[in-house]
């Protein structure tokens, strides 16, 4: 295998971890503060691919303003479930939330099906054919773009976690949620902004991917088992471990597309986190915020 070779994989892999990373991210946030496994947000990623073709496509909106529609709206739609649905459900325990997390999923799935049928969509890039070649290596325009939004979105979340007031005191409610409470943080609220952040991730992975890979209703419930293997495999609650498992998820499929099959790809998360499992339960950084 040359350089070259090596290098276009990478920036392959990297593409593709970026929707991953996004996602399993804000799946982290949720279960980190809440112990909630949020399958919904798959539905939300869905959501996101559909306000930004229709708002391109119907109103006219240009591509860039698209996507802060679509975090704003899965972000408001996530606060809604969390607020409406996982609280209430969650003082008579976890397991009613994760059914009710599926069944979330699998309502606005088919509600998206009576919406806007089964066809494929596909977003016209903003950026045309553009694309930087530097030797062999080739790296669209459009793949720029997407790698500079998820850079500055998942720098942001950390720099907030680490850095505001908020980001503390998640992080506080989220290693000793007692010990939070008796000072005073307000964990209802910080929860609802847990799940509007995680929405709104959600929400940009799918606005940002849709202009490079077509999507149907269906396509949620593939991303959200994905995400959920890469929180397995860094680690449940883990920020960096999200973002790492992403990443190595993302390079595993894309290796294994190029030199196995391309219908194996699908299982190379779900493979690493058996083997992850069983090597070490915790994840590959345990329990870990930033």
């Amino acid at each position: 295998m040359d350089l070259t070779t090596i290098l276009q994989f990478t920036v392959n892999g990297l593409f593709i971890s970026a929707a991953y990373a996004l996602v399993a991210l804000g799946l982290t946030l949720i279960f980190g503060v809440l112990h909630i496994a949020d399958f919904a947000q798959g539905a939300l990623y869905m959501l996101g691919a559909y306000v930004s073709f229709y708002a391109t496509q119907a109103l006219g909106v240009s591509y860039f303003v698209s996507v802060p529609m679509a975090m704003g709206l899965t972000g408001a739609l996530a606060t809604l479930n969390g607020a409406l649905v996982y609280r209430p459900l969650q003082r008579h325990g976890g397991a009613l939330t994760f059914v009710a997390a599926l069944g979330i999923l699998l309502i606005l799935q088919n509600v998206a099906l009576w919406l806007f049928g089964g066809d494929f969509r596909l977003i016209a890039s903003p950026f045309g054919e553009g694309r930087i070649t530097v030797g062999e290596v080739v790296l669209t325009h459009h793949q720029a773009f997407v790698l500079v939004v998820t850079a500055l979105l998942l720098g942001g979340v950390w720099m907030g976690l680490r850095y505001t007031k908020p980001g503390k005191a998640l992080r506080a409610l989220a290693q000793q949620p007692e010990a939070a409470r008796l000072v005073g943080i307000d964990s209802a609220r910080l929860g609802l902004a847990a799940f509007a952040l995680a929405g709104a991730l959600a929400g940009a992975a799918g606005a940002l991917m849709s202009a490079m890979r077509a999507f149907d209703p269906h396509i949620g419930a593939v991303v959200i088992l994905k995400s959920f293997a890469i929180v397995i495999f860094g680690g449940m609650g883990s920020v960096p471990g999200a973002i790492v498992g992403a990443l190595v998820v993302g390079m595993a499929e894309t290796l294994t597309a190029a030199y196995l099959a391309a219908e194996f790809a699908d299982l190379v998360g779900f493979a690493l986190m058996i083997v992850i499992l069983f090597a070490r339960p915790q994840g590959l950084l345990g329990r870990v915020w930033a």
